[in-house]
């Protein structure tokens, strides 16, 4: 028997307790539920139900050993209450999770309602997991920041997480990451803060399209913790991208991310969408 914890703040991975979940198994790494995080008055992230916000975290799996000292852990500092938690691959799910009430003193709102992106967005230099058309510089020179973009460090893998064309604007489809337990891959950059805030307007964060979550990328053996990237809040069914998006992606991926990956997206875009790009020799 098990039982199922959703988790948002040092329980998650790379957070100051996330050993006690070592023995867990990870069902979802971008999941989400209804609620809103704050910092506390001794700083641990809190999350206060709420209808109209969501908060974003991870979901485990914990045998029922574990999960009773970790259900008596989670009750000393609010009340362990069962929570619907949004997942892309496995739907909602009922787990246990951590939450207050009203009588408990915040310190400050925790940015995106993600405790992750919150601790690490303000760091003066980060790792970029670019999946989609900023894997290509032709609008980086357009915009004239190019020169932001330069530190490539290569074509980079992330696990449990692919690409497809889930975001829905006025010409057609974008990319998005969701989680399907698979793999996928993109280009690393290494980028400062001037970057990061012109990624922010890029991708519409401020008006709701995407918002930034913190991924964990492999490039040639070496692994990069809590690298920045950008996913769809609300994704929908796939929609054809238009052909010169899709020729970004296919552009900026070609000789980067690994041969069997650059023809993968070719042909998703060939089957899914009869959509044929042709880049220059």
């Amino acid at each position: 028997m098990s039982d199922l914890f959703f988790v948002y703040g040092t329980l998650r991975k790379h957070g100051s307790r996330d050993v006690i979940l070592k023995n867990g198994k990870l069902l979802a790494s971008q999941a989400w539920t209804k609620g809103k995080l704050y910092l506390a008055d001794h700083l641990d992230p809190i999350l206060k139900p709420d209808e109209n916000e969501r908060s974003y975290g991870e979901l485990y799996e914990v045998s029922s050993e574990k999960s009773e000292e970790l259900k008596k852990m989670m009750s000393l500092n609010g009340n362990l209450a069962k929570v619907t938690v949004y997942t892309d691959h496995l739907g909602q799910q009922e787990a246990y999770t951590q939450t207050t009430e009203s009588d408990v003193e915040f310190v400050e709102e925790v940015r995106f309602n993600d405790w992750i992106i919150h601790m690490e967005m303000d760091r003066p230099i980060q790792y970029y997991f670019a999946y989609g058309s900023c894997m290509d510089d032709e609008r980086f020179k357009l915009a004239k920041v190019d020169h932001l973009f330069l530190n490539k460090i290569g074509g980079g893998k992330v696990e449990r997480l692919e690409m497809n064309y889930s975001l829905s604007v006025h010409d057609g489809g974008r990319a998005n990451l969701i989680e399907t337990g698979g793999s996928g891959e993109g280009v690393l950059y290494k980028v400062n803060q001037k970057a990061v805030e012109y990624l922010y307007h890029r991708e519409g964060v401020d008006s709701g399209m995407y918002r930034p979550a913190m991924v964990d990328v492999s490039v040639d053996g070496i692994h990069y913790a809590k690298s920045i990237t950008f996913i769809v809040i609300d994704p929908v069914d796939e929609i054809a991208p238009p052909l010169h998006y899709a020729t970004e992606i296919i552009r900026g991926s070609r000789g980067v991310v690994s041969d069997e990956y650059h023809e993968k997206l070719v042909k998703d875009l060939t089957d899914k969408f009869n959509l044929e790009v042709k880049l220059n020799k």
